[in-house]
């Protein structure tokens, strides 16, 4: 797998945290007392949550005086809502619903983590053995699922199917399919193609005996953005010191997981419930330790591109909702 950004904080790393010679961060310092210690974080429950799940696994919260309680979200906006009514201090859900969030429902919402970058056969598009389909061309007319409408899935999707001369319009998307249930709905024919990320990737290729129709990490998607964390802004404010506290572990936990894959196999299986077997085979995507605007910007542009946002926004620069402030 390729590495990206080893640049973060060392897990002998101090309270303290330094901007360090050739990253951006948006980390501050904790300068007293933290105002919170019991966090109640929702993250996805998919491998690009892994660096969160090793912090918590690994006990680096509670070296920063933390207790973090981890909820796994059905899908990135049911996260974004419940962080927005106040049941969630912290989520890690996908940019583009972040994104859409922001701007399009004026969501107070701040980017304050990374946590993945996409790398070959984490997320892809699958069909059941022996499908008709043996090729992106041949998904014309046909029904792809994917986790909720116009995502992170719905805009990889389109890049690849105009990248190989198919129109996003000719295909028709449906948001009902869980990822735990995609080969199911393969099976049943209730769906020709099932946009998955792993860990269902091997889950289903394991169960079902699923195959795999592309990469989407590929031309234009190639080391794509996928999922970041989020506070609100109001939330921000309030709570420096924690937010600092919480940044410190959460990248030290990201440096991890891109360094020891037997913590991240740990991880999968613990939090996740995966077999050993499965959690040894699963592909990784990268885990950034710090935030970097100019690669993020990538995710606005592609949501332009595909109309998931309005020409409206064309000016728009993601690092204004990056940062602790």
């Amino acid at each position: 797998m390729k590495f990206r950004k080893t640049c973060g904080a060392s897990i002998a790393a101090t309270v303290a945290i330094s901007v360090l010679a050739g990253c951006s961060s948006t980390t501050g310092q904790v300068t007293g007392p933290l105002e919170k210690t019991n966090l109640v974080v929702d993250a996805f429950p998919a491998i690009d949550s892994v660096g969160l799940f090793i912090a918590e696994q690994e006990g680096l919260f509670k070296k920063q005086g933390l207790n973090v309680k981890i909820d796994l979200a059905m899908d990135s906006q049911s996260a974004i809502t419940g962080q927005l009514a106040g049941t969630y201090d912290i989520t890690s859900a996908d940019y583009v619903t972040y994104i859409d969030n922001v701007l399009n429902d004026n969501a107070p919402l701040r980017i304050v983590a990374e946590s993945s970058f996409l790398q070959p056969n984490v997320l892809t598009l699958l069909v059941k053995g022996g499908s008709r389909v043996k090729s992106i061309g041949q998904l014309k007319n046909q029904t792809i699922s994917v986790n909720a409408p116009d995502d992170i899935g719905t805009l990889l999707i389109d890049s690849v199917l105009t990248e190989n001369g198919v129109q996003p319009n000719t295909v028709k998307f449906d948001n009902n399919v869980q990822f735990p249930q995609v080969g199911a709905a393969l099976q049943s024919g209730e769906v020709e193609a099932a946009f998955t990320p792993e860990p269902f990737v091997s889950v289903t290729e394991m169960g079902y005996g699923a195959q795999e129709l592309t990469d989407l990490d590929q031309g234009a998607n190639a080391d794509f953005p996928i999922q970041g964390v989020a506070v609100t802004q109001s939330w921000a404010r309030s709570n420096p010191n924690t937010l600092a506290a919480f940044e410190l572990a959460y990248s030290q936990g990201q440096e991890i997981a891109d360094t020891n894959r037997s913590a991240v196999e740990k991880a999968l299986e613990s939090f996740l419930g995966m077999q050993p077997i499965a959690a040894a085979l699963v592909s990784l995507p990268s885990f950034p330790t710090d935030v970097d605007a100019t690669p993020l910007q990538r995710i606005v542009d592609a949501m332009l591109r595909f109309g998931l946002l309005g020409p409206k926004y064309k000016s728009f620069k993601i690092s204004s909702i990056i940062g602790n402030g």
